[in-house]
């Protein structure tokens, strides 16, 4: 017996230092922006899936629960896909399919096809208690972390760290640079504001869509095998 490959976690590794986004669609100094401070602090969603992702490919996977749900509370559908994964294969949670379902329904809102597929394949192999339970206990999560609430909460971030970068800013309108810092806090380096302020990266709904031209696209295929039994782990934040 062999647990679920976890489709999302090569997706999501595949750049670990950068979200894992297409690269076609990027600008020439996009990687520079989405791996500096500013932006990441601005976008928790994309903050905290790099750092689950980073401590998943460590093997660390409570820690890279406890980032993904996180990054799932601003909305982050690939970080809700994760936990969907690991509390399938038990990977730094206790096995709960149940849970798993209504995770990976909840990743499927916004109509990813990779994640309405998976979706669908957890369904056919859930029990008739265990799919009784996938819908109580989706109530709640979707209460929590369904966009609805997560985009506002995710607007807001933006918000408030537009506003505190705008100090950084130099030079003349239409000739504006920014200093950017580099994850490690240490490293500046300047970029086109026009670039750095796109409309793309902080208006909320051009993000989001943004985003979307990513997910959107098939991502693969899953095969769903029988649940390895695992230990409980009390100490999950799951």
């Amino acid at each position: 017996m062999k647990p679920m490959p976890c489709l999302f976690a090569l997706l999501l590794l595949a750049g670990s230092a950068a979200p894992a986004l297409a690269a076609a669609e990027f600008d020439e100094g996009d990687p520079l922006i989405l791996d500096s401070e500013g932006f990441l602090n601005g976008h928790q969603d994309m903050l905290s899936r790099n750092r689950g992702a980073f401590e998943y490919k460590r093997q660390r996977y409570a820690d890279a629960a406890r980032y993904f749900r996180h990054a799932a509370f601003y909305g982050d559908k690939p970080s809700q896909a994760m936990l969907a994964m690991m509390l399938w294969n038990g990977e730094g949670v206790a096995v709960d399919r149940a849970q798993a379902y209504a995770w990976i329904d909840l990743a499927a809102e916004r109509g990813y096809p990779s994640f309405i597929a998976t979706r669908e394949k957890f369904w056919a192999a859930l029990g008739e208690d265990e799919r009784r339970h996938a819908l109580d206990v989706g109530q709640t999560i979707y209460a929590t972390y369904g966009d609805e609430r997560a985009h506002e909460r995710l607007r807001f971030e933006m918000s408030r760290a537009k506003r505190q970068l705008t100090g950084s800013r130099l030079g003349r309108p239409g000739t504006i640079a920014v200093n950017v810092q580099g994850p490690d806090g240490r490293r500046f380096r300047r970029v086109d504001g026009a670039l750095f302020f796109s409309e793309r990266y902080w208006n909320p709904e051009s993000y989001l869509q943004w985003q979307d031209r990513h997910w959107d696209l098939p991502q693969g295929h899953v095969e769903v095998g029988p649940v390895q039994p695992t230990a409980d782990d009390p100490g999950s934040p799951l």
